[in-house]
């Protein structure tokens, strides 16, 4: 029996290199890294991950890749063999949280991309050390 097609879905801020060792153990040909743009809703993203996969699919989502499986769960659960949730959440997105990450997106477009990851996101992935200045 064939193995089904491993769809991986990155987080927020990630992108397909986040996944490189697994591409690296189990091999491109068996891999889907499909891009999470060009659309403004996790159901629109959904929709392209599907209409990009093959029938049967294993998949597995990082964070917002996470959230994006779940909606995919709801739109074509037949299509999906095995599922992985990691560090996500099923929860809608809070009001403060909206608001903070739209701030983030005004710095990003207003070229701010570097202070945004140094300053609001990294943080949030290391714990208090005393190399964490260095790592920021």
């Amino acid at each position: 029996m064939t193995p089904p097609t491993l769809v991986l879905l990155p987080g927020m801020m990630c992108d397909a290199r986040i996944y490189s060792s697994q591409v690296a153990v189990f091999g491109r040909e068996r891999v889907l890294l499909p891009p999470l743009t060009g659309a403004d809703t996790t159901r629109g993203i959904a929709q392209q991950v599907l209409a990009s996969a093959p029938d049967r699919f294993a998949l597995a989502g990082l964070s917002m890749g996470g959230i994006i499986a779940m909606e995919i769960m709801a739109l074509a659960p037949e299509r999906v063999e095995r599922l992985a949730l990691l560090d996500t959440n099923p929860c809608e997105e809070i009001p403060e949280m909206r608001m903070r990450r739209t701030l983030q997106l005004d710095k990003i477009r207003d070229g701010r991309l570097a202070e945004v990851m140094r300053d609001e996101m990294k943080p949030n992935y290391l714990a208090d050390s005393s190399e964490r200045h260095d790592i920021l």
